[in-house]
């Protein structure tokens, strides 16, 4: 049985939204798309959703602020917050505003299936619309230590410096079994 049906994809990044469909789509849900904050809230009007994934980084307004209109237009849906640029405050606005889950780029779709299952089913054991899943900080940071040593090539210094963090400590993190 299929926990999705409907997802809509908001990025601005043609070809990784067009991949994402694809992936989904073989994998049985109808996925809509939409390349910015307002065309993806227009799409929800229209029809709502049971999964939402949201870049980030966004033209015309970072989807942080769409969050509240998307749970409004969709309060059982289960909302992704996606980004290549993570950092621990920014995924704590995002769940604040709304998302069940932060999550970097780059992803796996049956990684991303799966989080947004469990987000579901932990929607449903607690019988409240909306956000309810608690964000893993050490899953965060994995995710965007992951983001950063992809985004520089695996290059330590370079890592730490997208980090913002010494390189001594990125190594020492690295280093931390998990």
């Amino acid at each position: 049985m299929k926990i999705f049906e409907t997802a809509l994809l908001v990025d601005d990044d043609h070809a990784f939204r067009t991949t994402l469909q694809a992936a989904l789509r073989r994998r049985g849900i109808n996925t809509r798309t939409a390349a910015t904050v307002e065309e993806g809230h227009i799409l929800l009007e229209e029809q709502p959703v049971d999964l939402v994934i949201l870049d980030y980084r966004l033209p015309q307004g970072d989807g942080i602020s769409g969050l509240d209109r998307y749970r409004r237009a969709c309060p059982e849906a289960v909302i992704i917050m996606l980004t290549g640029f993570g950092d621990i405050p920014l995924a704590v606005e995002a769940v604040r505003r709304g998302a069940d889950l932060f999550l970097t780029k780059p992803i796996e779709v049956d990684r991303l299936l799966r989080d947004a299952e469990q987000a579901r089913a932990e929607q449903r054991s607690s019988h409240l619309p909306g956000p309810t899943t608690t964000l893993n900080l050490d899953v965060v940071e994995r995710d965007t230590i992951a983001a950063a040593m992809h985004q520089s090539g695996g290059i330590v210094a370079r890592a730490a410096k997208l980090l913002g963090i010494d390189r001594r400590t990125l190594q020492r993190k690295l280093r931390r079994p998990e």
